[in-house]
């Protein structure tokens, strides 16, 4: 596994804190991050760092502990704001603070000092939260670093089935994680990747995979596995289980709102659109009302083998 042991001990928590270089491979990106200690490092994350051969390093993150935050200096750009996070922009560089839900639960600093490097302040007061997903993530701004090779991180439950990936998304609440149980209760050779995120990505010759991510939501259900990609299965909840004949464009609107996309960037986001439709011309997209019973999976799994060539 790539997490080395730097012989640094923290001063301040030499008994508890021993510094790592920790080496994370998404995709085929690999980032080093450096500054913290394995157990600041979420279990779902640890699952994404034992690759086999080191490749060549994308990006560095160095975490600092700080007692108080940076800001944004004069000569950062104000782009964006809302609760959970703040945006500045500098060239085609990018700071962001983060919070949870407002200024009162404020718990980080990124701020890109190059095209390939970050540094995170974090309060010394969030940092036993640190290994918590969603924390952890944030700090990193992902999204941003896999954009560059045409890969995005869908809300979905992402099961696969005859080693093909099907990703059931839409709303929070709306039954997704519930489908995807269902389908690995009662179809054979089914089972969930991930409860809540996919990342896919688009490759050279054409396909799409979907891939696992380090974060999965309150499903617990995260691994690290990578399959073509079959189709996007939107779901809602209806009284009966049927096949719901929707327009391209409504596909396209839903698609849309469960995709992470830097919406304060015109590039990112006119990249993600060029994206979209390139995966809509080549990926099945369905709309399926379900009730959630027991049978609900058997007129979707019919409806899917339908459609293959």
């Amino acid at each position: 596994m790539y997490i080395y042991v730097t012989a640094y001990h923290h001063k301040l928590y030499a008994t508890r804190f021993i510094q790592m270089d920790i080496i994370l491979h998404l995709s085929h990106l690999s980032f080093r991050i450096t500054g913290i200690s394995a157990n600041e490092v979420p279990a779902n994350t640890l699952l994404f760092c034992d690759k086999g051969k080191e490749a060549d390093i994308s990006f560095t993150y160095n975490f600092h502990f700080r007692d108080t935050l940076p800001t944004a200096d004069a000569s950062w750009t104000a782009s964006y704001q809302r609760p959970s996070i703040m945006i500045w922009t500098k060239g085609m560089l990018e700071s962001r603070l983060l919070r949870v839900s407002g200024p009162g639960d404020t718990y980080a600093f990124y701020e890109e000092t190059s095209p390939t490097h970050a540094n995170i302040y974090f309060l010394n007061t969030w940092r036993d939260q640190l290994n918590i997903d969603t924390i952890f993530n944030s700090c990193l701004a992902l999204e941003r670093r896999m954009s560059t090779i045409e890969s995005y991180i869908l809300h979905c439950s992402y099961i696969v089935h005859d080693n093909h990936a099907i990703l059931f998304s839409g709303p929070s609440g709306i039954g997704k994680s519930t489908h995807a149980q269902l389908w690995q209760q009662y179809v054979d050779d089914t089972r969930i990747i991930n409860g809540d995120r996919c990342l896919i990505t688009h490759h050279s010759d054409g396909t799409y995979m979907a891939n696992g991510w380090p974060v999965c939501g309150s499903s617990g259900i995260c691994h690290d596995e990578s399959h073509p990609l079959s189709a996007i299965v939107f779901i809602e909840q209806t009284p009966d289980n049927q096949v719901i004949e929707e327009t391209t464009a409504h596909h396209f609107r839903r698609l849309y709102a469960q995709l992470t996309i830097n919406r304060w960037n015109q590039e990112a986001t006119n990249k993600a659109i060029d994206w979209m439709q390139a995966l809509i011309g080549k990926v099945s997209l369905v709309t399926y009302g379900c009730n959630m019973l027991p049978n609900a999976p058997f007129p979707l799994l019919e409806h899917l083998s339908n459609l293959k060539p």
